[in-house]
């Protein structure tokens, strides 16, 4: 049988570009951009890094002015993830950096598009990048996120063990990916995602 994943992709894409567009006749900036971040998603899935880094940089250029500060944070943490897909290490760091910066002490009052960051969340992305470079702080960071996280976010949990089993790989502690990965799988069947199972196998995959 074909895989469906190539449609699945494709189908994302066009509903975020449906999105864009109802934004643009709108003339809303910050709706615009956060369905422009949406489809740099669907393209890190389709493993187009430079694409999602270009469009990300443009979204963020166009929300700069007008958008929520919290927009503008998640915005800055979207294009950190795709900047560490990329490869771009001192890129993506100064970008979450950024983030922070933004980042409302109260979350922010203004939830149009809604999102959902706060430090925690924010220090969960960060700790999503930092296994792709090996950097040490990646587990403490991701470890210290697991213990702050409000544990009803179960896809956030889910990734971000997956994002822990993966800094234990760099680390060489196989027993504790494992112990890790199984969690993540555990909770993957709960919440029925398919991208963190695949995150899951491909991992274990590497280990001996």
């Amino acid at each position: 049988m074909a895989s469906t994943r190539p449609r699945k992709i494709t189908d994302s894409w066009q509903h975020y570009e449906q999105s864009r567009a109802a934004a643009a006749q709108s003339d809303s900036i910050a709706y615009e951009s956060h369905a422009a971040a949406e489809q740099a998603f669907v393209l890190l899935d389709a493993q187009a890094t430079h694409d999602a880094v270009d469009l990300l940089d443009t979204a963020r250029y166009r929300a700069d002015a007008t958008a929520p500060r919290i927009l503008r944070a998640w915005l800055a943490a979207a294009h950190g993830e795709a900047l560490a897909a990329h490869g771009d290490r001192t890129a993506s760091l100064h970008v979450f950096d950024r983030a922070d910066d933004l980042l409302p002490a109260d979350g922010g009052t203004d939830s149009r598009p809604y999102v959902a960051l706060d430090a925690v969340h924010l220090a969960r992305w960060r700790g999503h990048a930092l296994p792709r470079f090996g950097d040490p702080d990646a587990i403490t960071i991701l470890t210290d996120a697991l213990d702050r996280l409000d544990r009803t976010f179960v896809r956030a949990e889910t990734a971000l063990r997956v994002d822990l089993a993966t800094a234990h790989v760099a680390n060489g502690d196989h027993d504790e990916t494992r112990s890790q990965a199984d969690h993540a799988a555990r909770l993957a069947a709960q919440v029925g995602s398919a991208r963190q199972h695949r995150r899951i196998i491909a991992l274990l995959a590497t280990v001996r």
